[in-house]
């Protein structure tokens, strides 16, 4: 019986963490339903761009969301490299992406690029929306002043659902 009741505990443990990149890609891709990006002339405005650095888990999620309607306009999930993400509305980045972040901050403020990732320590490197699991459940913080800096503006709603917002 104690058998199985481990084995169940760690099937139920392997579904969760499966599905842990599905969320944090649904929740990155819902997130962009309320941000507004002011400079569209850098980014295509026939659809919304979602870039990332590496292939992992998340990314891996995201590519399964290509072509999703978004505000109207197709979801496009594209891999690019560091130096080249003018052309997205968001960029993720995942944790084995570290040293890349002194490459795409600037750019990101230049540009007015979302940058989201999912790694402790990343808003103080200048990420913008960071996704985390707390108890099991995936949740994000926010840093406006990163936001500001490149004049995108987030919902007032989705501030609210933030577990923390950095002013």
């Amino acid at each position: 019986m104690a058998l199985l009741l481990l084995a169940l505990a760690a099937l139920a443990q392997a579904q969760r963490q499966a599905l842990e990149p599905e969320l944090k890609a649904a929740i990155l891709v819902n997130m962009l339903l309320f941000v507004d990006w002011p400079n569209q002339n850098t980014q295509p405005t026939a659809q919304i761009t979602v870039c990332y650095l590496g292939i992992g888990p998340v990314s891996t999620a995201l590519m399964q969301l290509d072509g999703k309607l978004l505000k109207g306009k197709p979801l496009r999930v594209v891999r690019v490299e560091a130096s080249k993400i003018a052309h997205c509305h968001a960029l993720y980045v995942a944790s084995f992406e570290a040293a890349s972040l002194t490459h795409v901050v600037p750019q990101a403020r230049t540009h007015g690029v979302l940058l989201v990732g999912d790694s402790a320590g990343y808003l103080q490197r200048g990420v913008m929306l960071n996704l985390d699991v707390d108890r099991g459940r995936v949740v994000f913080d926010v840093d406006l002043n990163a936001v500001r800096q490149t004049a995108l503006t987030i919902s007032s709603k989705v501030l609210r659902l933030a577990r923390q917002v950095i002013e």
